[in-house]
């Protein structure tokens, strides 16, 4: 379990609604007698009459405005309709439980998709140049966010730039925090709580006096607490400043809520999360480029996510090489009755899509999962149901990755391109405790004992591509093993490696063949070894924002007898070549690279200690660049003398 179990409904309030790519169109709702328009430039927020304040000739000004009216009028059992007219709304939106409050309806919803924008930054102006650091300004910087807590169960070594929460925007492009002055470069920003100022270095070329400067200072964009018979949809959400496991946007209670049509993106952790509710609905949808995870569930029931996007995200968790905890795509917490439909998740640098615990009676169905750091599909400590069908899970870490996962039935499904760096590789791969996972049922306060067994594979296809790539893989071994094994129901799948016919890795990482495969398990003989064609569906689109990632194949490294290998990534979105250095390395320690550029693919960095070296455990940076885009990764190295 990577989800903290202090994860509550009440921390969960803090998230914030994910972003979606819903082409611009005019929002076709009719318009009712208890509408009220939001204009931020042409509104007045002064409401002299309830009855008809926010008319389409004399908006209110802001959407705080017009959700307080819509308060008053829903104690008179009116429903109210907000429009939104399009604009950038910088405030923090609050829609909770009121005296009185009845079933009326209520809609927010922007007037054209996509162009009304709540936003968790201020623009910023006066920048002053900073004397002998060209092309570095500088402006005054009254907050003192801090670094984030971590929260319960994480890691106590969580890198303390994953625990930030700052952003910075120079028309439009997001710029990278650093930790010192010293380590500002073009595309980097640095904030100095000691003199309280804030320093950018933008793109070489940028008139600083000219452009949009925006920096996140809210934390919670749009909270809907204890509501039910709500829509929102059309909007904007971006730029909160949310610390860990919080999102921008949360829907907290309540029920029969429709999400449709949003956009939740560059916020510092989450985009769009549901907690504690019944029946809501998420739809057209996407998370996008947020710097922890996209869409968050947690202790829900009676959910719909269909046809809903999260792309990129975890952008702050890689910048620590923080993978594996309460990120992703799309991360689900205790759902119980769930369905997961046209579901779409890119270059995550994490999990495309996680079921973390006590998830029960889920349907995953016609997903399109690929190039995701770790697991394109993961499924962890879940007493089931959970049916997985007609889904593409490729070019990832793993297809799917199951963690004491109960009662799994996969049919119809593609599992192509996995593996070949880092752990858990390949199309399928089985793991977990050992000797079971008592989890808790939310619900029925029942416990449970999971192990990784009951596993149906119906009609798959398991493709990989590359060497290194096994078309299953296993850490079970002695009961866990035979528990899974013995319940096996395995049929008509298709199972292939390009390089070698022994890619079945079993216990112990004995290597198999097919016969060997089918005589370990005692079934799948209806199934065949052959080849499929190229899985065109696991293609990642060309997207409008350009970027690269690094990734490490590991959260942290240890040295041996004075050597070390640190395998790297790189995944290119579009962008120029990458260029690659180290900075933090101890006194006596040396580094080099298998190739210091290149615009994708893998290498390796190795270290080599003198004896005179240090025995200790310190953070380095690697530094991805290209042009003004900059990527580090600090992560923590244990140094070990020759």
């Amino acid at each position: 379990m990577r989800f903290s179990k202090s994860l509550t409904i009440l921390s969960f309030t803090a998230l914030a609604i994910a972003g979606s790519r819903a082409h611009s169109q005019v929002i076709a709702n009719q318009v009712s007698s208890g509408t009220i328009y939001v204009d931020s430039q042409k509104g007045s927020d002064v409401v002299a009459n309830i009855t008809t304040a926010g008319t389409a000739t004399a908006p209110l000004q802001t959407i705080q405005a017009a959700i307080n009216v819509a308060n008053t009028r829903n104690q008179q059992k009116t429903g109210t309709t907000i429009v939104v007219n399009p604009g950038v709304y910088r405030e923090a939106i609050n829609i909770g439980s009121v005296s009185g409050q009845t079933a009326a309806p209520l809609v927010i919803q922007a007037s054209t998709t996509g162009s009304s924008v709540i936003s968790g930054s201020d623009i910023l102006t006066g920048w002053q140049a900073v004397s002998g650091h060209a092309g570095t300004y500088w402006h005054s910087w009254t907050y003192n966010f801090g670094e984030c807590a971590i929260p319960s169960g994480w890691p106590s070594g969580i890198a303390p730039i994953v625990r930030r929460t700052e952003m910075v925007f120079v028309n439009s492009i997001p710029l990278t925090q650093v930790l010192s002055e010293s380590q500002l470069r073009p595309g980097t920003f640095y904030v100095d709580e000691a003199t309280n100022q804030i320093l950018i270095t933008p793109a070489s070329g940028t008139s600083v006096s000219s452009a949009t400067i925006e920096a996140a200072v809210r934390p919670s964009i749009f909270t809907l607490a204890g509501r039910s018979n709500v829509t929102v949809k059309g909007m904007v959400f971006k730029h909160a400043n949310s610390c860990i496991n919080r999102p921008a946007a949360v829907i907290a209670g309540g029920s029969n809520v429709v999400v449709d049509s949003v956009q939740a993106v560059w916020n510092n952790w989450g985009g769009l999360g549901v907690s504690g509710a019944s029946g809501v609905t998420v739809k057209n949808s996407i998370a996008s480029h947020n710097g922890g995870v996209g869409f968050m569930g947690d202790q829900d029931v009676n959910t719909t996510f269909s046809y809903n996007e999260s792309d990129f995200n975890n952008w702050r968790g890689a910048l620590g090489a923080l993978y594996d905890w309460g990120m992703g795509g799309t991360k689900l917490f205790q759902m119980h009755t769930a369905t997961v439909q046209y579901h779409y998740s890119y270059g995550n640098q994490a999990q495309g899509l996680w079921f973390d615990t006590d998830n029960k009676n889920i349907t995953v169905n016609n997903a399109t999962v690929a190039g995701n750091t770790l697991a394109a599909l993961q499924l962890e400590a879940n007493e089931g149901p959970i049916t997985v069908e007609n889904s593409h899970l490729c070019s990832s870490r793993s297809g799917v990755t199951t963690l004491n996962q109960a009662k799994l039935t996969m049919k119809y499904n593609t599992f192509y391109n996995n593996g070949g760096f880092g752990l858990y590789p390949g199309q399928i791969f089985i793991a977990g405790r050992a000797g079971g996972h008592v989890i808790y049922d939310w619900q029925t306060g029942q416990y449970y004992d999971l192990r990784t067994a009951n596993t149906v594979l119906t009609s798959n296809n398991f493709q990989a591509t590359a060497s290194g790539q096994h078309v299953f893989g296993t850490y079970l071994s002695g009961s866990d093993w035979s528990d899974f094994a013995n319940s096996l129901v395995s049929s008509g799948n298709h199972w292939f490696d390009p390089s070698t016919v022994y890619s079945f890795m079993l216990p112990s990482g004995h290597l198999v063949n097919f016969s060997g495969w089918k005589s370990a398990v005692g079934t799948d003989y209806s199934s065949y070894w052959s080849s499929a064609a190229a899985a065109s569906a696991c293609a990642i689109p060309s997207q409008s924002y350009t970027d690269f990632a690094v990734n490490l194949d590991r959260e942290a490294y240890s040295m041996s007898a004075g050597h070390g290998t640190i395998n790297i990534k790189v995944a290119n979105y579009g962008y120029g070549t990458v260029n690659l250095s180290v900075s933090g390395l101890p006194s006596n320690v040396g580094a080099s690279f298998s190739s210091s550029s290149l615009s994708s693919g893998t290498l390796t960095m190795s270290l080599s200690a003198t004896k005179y070296a240090a025995n200790k455990t310190v953070p380095i940076t690697i530094w991805g660049v290209s042009g003004s885009r900059v990527h580090p990764v600090t992560v923590n190295v244990h140094i070990v003398p020759a």
